[in-house]
């Protein structure tokens, strides 16, 4: 993705520090052919949940597990769902978002795909923090934290942000 953000520590949800480069890349990908770019729609959908246009990012994303039903493509559906996961957690949606979040754990475990393991295990703890519950996040968030400890993932600063404040919370 083109933009970075901050994570708030309290809310563990994104801080948009620039809302002019944000709505310019919104502007840039919504003007490609998203159907000759999935990991452009991709990254539309989640910049349009990051700017809180959340309907229109539920489309995307759906459409974005659409198309990797469409293609076939079993790594590329586990992503797909799990961004339409984030967009019905932002929503409120926490039953869609959790059944959403567990389906691409299960696709994950399947593939033996550690590292989207790990990602479907933070979505779900972000979820469950957003829900209030912070045992369930803190244990979803521990599961992530030891998976991308061992396989060596970049993430595991982030994880451990997220298993801190769903501790703190306890």
């Amino acid at each position: 993705m083109g933009l970075d953000f901050r994570t708030d520590p309290e809310t563990l949800r994104e801080i948009v520090d620039d809302p002019a480069a944000l709505a310019a890349r919104i502007h840039t990908l919504a003007a490609l052919d998203m159907d000759e770019h999935p990991e452009a729609r991709s990254e539309y959908a989640t910049l349009l949940r990051i700017a809180g246009r959340l309907d229109d990012a539920a489309l995307e994303a759906e459409l974005t597990l659409a198309a990797a039903d469409l293609a076939g493509d079993l790594r590329r559906m586990v992503r797909a769902t799990l961004l339409v996961g984030h967009v019905r957690q932002y929503r409120g949606e926490w039953d869609q978002a959790d059944t959403m979040f567990h389906r691409a754990e299960k696709l994950a475990l399947y593939l033996k795909d550690d590292r989207l393991v790990a990602a479907a295990a933070h979505h779900s703890g972000r979820s469950f923090y957003d829900q209030g519950k912070h045992v369930e996040a803190a244990l979803r968030f521990r599961l992530a934290l030891e998976i991308d400890t061992r396989i060596g993932s970049p993430k595991v600063s982030a994880v451990w942000e997220a298993f801190e404040a769903a501790m703190a919370k306890l």
